[in-house]
């Protein structure tokens, strides 16, 4: 009987243990990569584009095709978060936020926070720079946890990727900081991308809608620009818009997020791309959710002309891709109805300033058929 016992305790024991350490596991990288390399600058110059310039990783990193900058400043960055292009085929666009920004120390630390594939769990990059002989050398380091089944059979082959593009990534750092160009592979990556990106855009679709506002063109000036952060005012398929984080006024560059649904599941975000004062504005789709549009192959040319006393001339001008490619002639003749009913909406709302909502159009747009 005691030899049960003892037994059976130390198999609890063992049991216990294994379930402990499994716990710690959970929470301990699993793919861990670093890399090292001096570069003949100053450290405050390598932190300025590493880190203050947070959101510029895509003028010298051939990782990274575009990459926008938002959330609130953090330290000397304007940004606290970025949202990267990647330019590997079969990765996925990525969102990175700082945690930590230690100019003293010069110290940067920030997470992978979206695009990551499902198995892949807490995702951080730190660099730290070390003043040497008038040049700087760069620490860097990739940690993250690869889990379930996935992250078990694929953790070696992760490992040898991560430590190639952190190296490459290091190496184009240098580059560009001791020569003030993109590195080759940059070069090389950027022509890539142009001539893909001149073949996708000869696909574009587009149809033009011209609709004369009773209305003086400062006014609906207003309305298109100034109330740029407002559109669902007199958008009537939106039902409510706001300006993206870290954007809070229309200028060149802004952002705004467009919802298309009541529990604001489906969703555009716009970038104004253009703008020309009272003659003309271009709104690109930067990201979206529930639409089969292509995001930055989809975007939006809108041109005033004053007609005379208290008239405009509005011209609006869709051009899109769709994502299946074979929605696009299918989903022309709808695009053209609903952009026709949104510039009569801005007719309406311009001459009475009444908001325009999915229920009351039902009613107003008689008055235009």
């Amino acid at each position: 009987m005691n030899i049960i016992k003892v037994l059976t305790f130390t198999i609890l024991s063992l049991l216990s243990s294994h379930l402990n350490a499994q716990e710690m596991d959970k929470q301990t990288p699993n793919v861990v990569a670093t890399t090292t390399i001096f570069i003949e600058a100053e450290p405050d110059k390598v932190w300025a584009v590493l880190a203050q310039d947070f959101a510029g990783i895509a003028e010298w990193s051939s990782g990274v095709s575009h990459a926008e900058g938002f959330g609130s400043p953090i330290g000397s960055s304007p940004y606290s978060k970025r949202a990267c292009e990647i330019t590997a085929a079969g990765f996925n666009d990525t969102q990175e936020e700082i945690l930590e920004f230690d100019q003293t120390n010069y110290h940067l630390r920030y997470s992978l926070f979206s695009g990551l594939p499902g198995f892949v769990k807490d995702a951080e990059n730190i660099w730290e720079l070390k003043p040497q002989n008038g040049g700087t050398y760069l620490f860097g380091k990739t940690s993250m946890r690869a889990t379930g089944f996935m992250g078990f059979t694929m953790k070696g082959m992760m490992k040898t990727a991560t430590r190639k593009a952190l190296n490459n990534m290091a190496e184009e750092l240098k580059y560009f900081l001791e020569t003030g160009k993109p590195h080759p592979d940059k070069v090389s990556s950027n022509e890539k991308l142009a001539r893909k990106d001149e073949k996708i855009r000869r696909k574009v679709v587009s149809f033009e809608i011209i609709e004369e506002i009773d209305a003086p063109l400062a006014v609906v000036w207003k309305t298109l620009a100034g109330d740029f952060g407002e559109v669902y005012k007199s958008n009537p398929v939106s039902d409510y818009s706001v300006y993206a984080q870290g954007f809070d006024q229309p200028q060149l560059g802004a952002q705004r997020i467009m919802y298309m649904s009541k529990d604001r599941k489906k969703y555009f975000v716009d970038r104004l791309a253009k703008w020309e004062e009272e003659k003309h504005l271009t709104i690109e789709i930067v990201d979206k959710k529930g639409f089969p549009i292509r995001p930055n192959y989809t975007w939006l040319n809108m041109d005033l002309e004053k007609l005379g006393e208290g008239k405009t001339q509005l011209k609006i001008r869709f051009n899109y891709l769709t994502k299946p490619a074979f929605l696009k002639g299918l989903a022309k003749n709808g695009l053209k109805k609903n952009f026709r009913e949104y510039a009569w909406a801005i007719d309406y709302h311009c001459r009475t300033g009444e908001i325009i909502t999915r229920e009351n159009w039902k009613e107003i747009r008689k008055n235009y058929l």
